[in-house]
């Protein structure tokens, strides 16, 4: 300021405020108003990359939200609540692994776990409920695929993203949802792994051609059932094999002597089942008073995979196969490194806090909530920014997860609201009549398992994913052993 009388330096800072002040007439109170939106949740809040370093001059950038709030809607009470109950501890296991390691880029994760009973109408009314009051950015259930269409329904309505994690209805993701997406495969396509399992595995072992072997298809009615034995008789047809029998019950039965007995008379050489836990344990006790004796036995899933079936039958149940999803027993190898050890990480944990290892609904439950917590939301908030659900919609589109890329060996890809389309499996054996999935993982995959008689459910097929070689037929000191 030197050369400046200190008159004239008064004189300009009288001008400044003067002209300061005449310009706030023209401005609103608080700044600038915002452009306004016609979409706010479409408007992220931008966020630093995880691997930037903010400059020590500025303040640090502000999280999108202070936390991610998941909803876990489970049956935990009911008929449906032992295998409920498996996969929403796994689920929030899946949780507390990523929160100890700093949650999602930064953002703890909070969940709500909810009992849905095993009611399809009473579950409908309680994910109402808890998108009303708690306001999740994701839900994930649900076990059960009576209990998902009713669910799902009813969050698609809201428009809050559901993803489904054990339910294999294909009809879920033929309704052309937008917000509803599964990662885990679809019933069809089980049926698909245990006859293409005979053509390849078991009728060599038998001595017998495809056209020899003899097949009996029993299910539960409700869609699960439907559904997995719908894609049975279309493999089985495909390929040439006898159905002799193809029948139906309720999974609320409290006998099947009749079916039974139905299954001697029609004298299969495999039957192929597809039950919940209660008509699991129930079809092997009445089917060994009752005599029914077949050289091949195999199961889809659920009450055929489940160690409630294993803790109450026990080595009766031995030599069982299964199809479905993989149990934590299989090939490590055929994991990326990263993913490989985060399964054996979640296999401790889930034995030495349960006392048993993870079985397939364990494992599936684990999986695709592991996989959203560490991959899917990640992209969300990195890419951008909220978790709004069209953010999530838009990453879940954009996923491209390679084989071996989960802890159920098969990667992720989903069919789109704008490319519908078929799974991998499906443009198979459905080449000629194709599904029209959207927001449907087309690259899942079933393998094939066995019990053992110390009681591990391990992989047998798909040879790379094996973990031992499969024992066929029945072993001759078996009470299931035909000659």
């Amino acid at each position: 300021m030197r050369g400046i009388s200190r008159i004239t330096l008064a004189v300009i800072i009288i001008i400044v405020a003067i002209i300061a002040g005449v310009a706030t007439l023209y401005m609103p109170y608080g700044g600038p108003s915002p452009s306004p939106s016609l979409s706010p949740s479409l408007s992220p809040t931008p966020s630093l990359s995880p691997t930037s370093t903010p400059s020590s001059t500025l303040s640090p950038s502000p999280k999108p939200v202070e936390k991610i709030k998941i909803a876990l809607v489970f049956p935990l009470t009911g008929a449906l609540a032992t295998l409920g109950t498996e996969e929403a501890n796994a689920a929030i296991m899946a949780i507390e692994m990523v929160n100890q390691k700093g949650g999602v880029n930064g953002i703890p994760i909070e969940y709500l776990l909810a009992d849905i009973t095993s009611d399809p109408a009473k579950a409908a009314s309680e994910v109402e409920r808890i998108i009303l009051t708690y306001k999740p950015h994701l839900i994930i259930g649900t076990y059960s695929s009576a209990l998902l269409l009713t669910t799902s329904e009813v969050a698609e309505k809201y428009g809050v993203p559901y993803m489904e994690v054990g339910a294999i209805t294909e009809k879920a993701t033929l309704r052309g949802y937008k917000y509803f997406f599964r990662p885990e495969i679809i019933g069809v396509d089980y049926g698909w792994a245990s006859v293409q399992f005979i053509v390849e595995k078991v009728a060599p072992v038998l001595g017998k051609n495809s056209s020899e072997i003899r097949v009996a298809i029993i299910y539960e009615d409700g869609p699960y059932g439907t559904s997995v034995a719908a894609g049975n008789k279309v493999m089985v047809e495909k390929y040439g094999l006898q159905l002799v029998l193809m029948e139906a019950y309720s999974s609320k039965t409290t006998d099947l002597s009749s079916l039974i007995l139905k299954l001697k008379a029609a004298n299969p050489d495999i039957i192929l089942a597809t039950s919940y836990t209660s008509d699991t344990i129930l079809f092997v006790r009445q089917a060994k008073e009752l005599g029914l004796k077949v050289k091949v036995f195999i199961g889809h899933s659920a009450g055929w995979a489940d160690m409630a079936s294993w803790k109450a039958l026990g080595a009766d149940l031995a030599y069982f196969f299964n199809v479905g999803p993989s149990t934590c027993w299989y090939n490590y190898n055929a994991l990326q490194p990263e993913v490989a050890a985060a399964v054996k990480e979640f296999i401790n944990r889930w034995y030495n806090k349960s006392g048993y290892y993870p079985i397939v609904e364990t494992m599936i439950s684990f999986g695709h909530t592991y996989w959203a917590l560490t991959d899917l939301l990640p992209r969300v908030i990195k890419k951008y920014g909220e978790p709004t659900p069209d953010n999530i919609m838009k990453a879940v589109w954009e996923t491209d997860v390679p084989e071996g890329g989960t802890a159920l060996i098969w990667g992720i890809k989903f069919s789109t609201p704008n490319k519908p389309e078929d799974t991998d499996i499906g443009k198979i054996i459905r080449a000629n009549n194709p599904q029209l999935h959207v927001n449907q993982n087309i690259r899942t995959f079933p393998v094939v398992e066995q019990w053992t008689p110390d009681g591990k459910l391990v992989v047998v097929w798909p040879d790379k994913y094996a973990y031992q070689k499969p024992v066929i037929p029945f072993p001759p000191d078996h009470w299931f052993y035909k000659s």
